[in-house]
């Protein structure tokens, strides 16, 4: 504002000494001064009214400082106190305010201006006494909120007490104060976490590539975590179910407490050792093994299973039924008995071979297939030194007798 005081409109040297003066000079120079007067009471009674002075508040309403250098500038803090349920974080109250959750919070805003061509920029600072609380923020607020830990849709909780400080920015041109967006990031929280999936790139062929991807989720009740890469070099450490891995593995050892599932295929691999217990075992060319100790069959197109199975002393009007995983059986008595029932493996392979010896004299024996199995050549008596080897066809589920 340009004041409208004119200190030259008064002559200083009037009245002249020595001589006749006009009057109209001393009203001049009244008249001059009076408005002078009158001009200064206006414009410090402006001042007064729209400058602030110390300790009082200036509203600049919106007004450009421009090219200004300030030195210890500071926010006035807005302090909510201890609060729970809705609450209103009020523009008017000033960009900085704090408060306590004394109970859960649903955050509002109010009172901010219409933004054209400008930015804003407000904090918040929580204490957090209880990890319980959550603080749900408004609607408004969506650009990066998903990058704050712990935070599910609108409502952010805490795993640990203490204080949290959030800043919220926008930048919307030409936007009512009901449809500002905010974008949030947080000031306190540990920069080594972070919620969400995260991506590292590199620049290939002057285009951006990612390189790595992790992301983490909570799959019914349990944190799994992927990681995603072309090749990883180093160490890889799991403590999910799984690890999928497209490209190469390198590594002194790879241990796994329960098994190894699927395929495990090398260009030459001269052993593989302490895989564990294996269901199935396929080989295309030759297997060249030194010691192979197993407790079920081995299925080599037909031949002998060489496990014995023992029986000390078998009952007179009971049974037997031969084990599935052998190629001998004794049966002995104590002395002759009359009759004794004999039922062969109920899980044969084809082409499995069992020889069956007894020690005693059975009078009359019963010898049968397990389940719907047909044992053809079956014995009906048994005598001291006496056997026969029967061998099963798995087409016609029957054991024939050969020997």
């Amino acid at each position: 504002m340009t004041s409208q005081i004119n200190p030259n409109n008064i002559d200083g040297t009037y009245p002249v000494a020595g001589q006749d003066n006009s009057s109209q000079g001393f009203r001049d120079n009244f008249t001059n001064t009076k408005n002078n007067f009158t001009y200064a009471y206006d414009e410090i009674t402006e001042l007064q009214a729209n400058a602030a002075l110390r300790g009082q508040t200036n509203e600049f309403a919106d007004s450009i400082i421009a090219n200004v250098a300030l030195r210890g500038q500071r926010d006035v803090v807005f302090d909510f106190g201890a609060v729970t349920g809705a609450q209103t974080y009020t523009f008017g109250n000033g960009s900085y305010q704090t408060m306590e959750l004394a109970g859960s919070v649903v955050l509002s805003f109010a009172g901010f201006p219409t933004l054209t061509n400008r930015a804003l920029k407000i904090r918040l600072r929580v204490f957090v006494p209880n990890t319980s609380f959550t603080l749900t923020w408004p609607a408004q607020v969506s650009q990066n909120l998903s990058s704050i830990a712990n935070t599910a849709g609108q409502i952010v909780s805490f795993t640990q007490t203490g204080f949290y400080e959030f800043e919220l920015t926008t930048t919307t041109s030409n936007a009512t104060p009901g449809n500002i967006t905010w974008s949030i990031s947080e000031i306190t929280r540990n920069r080594n976490t972070q919620q969400a999936s995260l991506s590292i790139t590199t620049v290939v062929a002057n285009a951006t590539a990612t390189g790595i991807s992790m992301t983490a989720s909570n799959v019914a009740g349990v944190a799994v975590g992927n990681i995603t890469a072309t090749n990883f070099i180093g160490n890889i450490i799991s403590i999910g179910n799984s690890i999928s891995v497209t490209g190469n593995i390198t590594a002194n050892n790879i241990i796994a407490n329960i098994g190894f599932f699927g395929n495990i295929r090398t260009p030459i691999q001269s052993n593989i050792t302490l895989v564990g217990t294996l269901t199935s075992l396929s080989v295309s060319g030759n297997a060249n093994v030194g010691n192979l100790n197993v407790t079920g069959m081995t299925d080599m197109c037909g031949g002998t299973a060489y496990g014995l199975q023992y029986e000390a002393a078998i009952t007179n009007g009971g049974s037997t039924q031969l084990l599935s995983n052998i190629g001998f059986a004794i049966l002995r008595s104590n002395g002759t008995i009359a009759a004794h029932t004999v039922i062969m493996p109920a899980t044969p392979k084809s082409g499995q071979i069992i020889q069956l010896a007894f020690a005693n004299t059975v009078t009359t024996l019963t010898q049968s297939g397990s389940g719907t199995q047909t044992c053809n050549g079956a014995f009906t008596t048994a005598n001291s030194s006496q056997g026969g080897t029967w061998i099963y066809h798995s087409v016609t589920d029957a054991w024939f007798r050969v020997g």
